[in-house]
Order: C-alpha cells, then structure tokens, then sequence
C-alpha cells in the first residue's frame, strides 16, 4: 500500500509550491474539503476538474445473514460515496500497465 498523505503534508507541499504560509496552505485545503462536502450535501455530487467526482449513490435494503448468529437480517437502504477519477487520473494510475497484454485464461482448453 502507498503512503498515507496526511493534511499537513499536503499543506506543506501546497505552501511551498505557492510561496505561501503553512497556515494559508491549510486553510485553502480546509476551504476546498468544505465546498465538496457542501456540494455533495447540497446536490448529490461534487465535480472537480483534474480530480474527479464525488457522487452519493442510493443502496437498496437487501436481505443478509448475520455472521456472529446466522440469523437473516435486513440491512436497511442507505447512501454511500462513490468517486470517479477523472481521465487524467485514471490515466496516471493505469500508465505502468499500458504494456501488458490481455491473456485469455481458457485458450487451448477443452471443456
């Protein structure tokens, strides 16, 4: 697993990127989380270009059974965050993989 960036860091990295202050930095990145909480909030979603969209999604009830009883229970319908990456992000991520080709796992079997 990666690095854990945390809010500091990120304010350092801004600050000295932008010749600005670490208190500055923070309160930029504070404002930036707040607008996407407000939209998401707000409307549903929160688009940010070069980044991506954070999307809540509705979740049915569905019917489960309990690990600890084995009991049914029913977990009621709820909403969850989603985020999609934008392409660009998306494209990052994906680059050391570019070169690999697609295997079909079952050529040459018989069934």
């Amino acid at each position: 697993m990666g690095k854990k960036i945390y809010t500091d860091n990120l304010a350092g990295e801004l600050a000295a990127k932008r010749d600005i202050s670490q208190k500055q930095a923070k309160l930029l990145l504070r404002a930036f989380v707040e607008t996407i909480q407000k939209g998401i909030a707000d409307d549903g979603l929160a688009k940010v270009k070069g980044l991506g969209t954070f999307k809540l999604i509705d979740i049915e009830a569905r019917e489960s059974v309990s690990v600890n009883t084995g009991e049914r229970v029913v977990i009621e319908s709820h909403q969850k965050l989603a985020f999609t990456p934008d392409a660009a992000i998306k494209e990052l991520v994906n680059r050391p993989f570019s070169a690999f080709d697609t295997v079909i796992l079952n050529e040459g079997v018989e069934l």
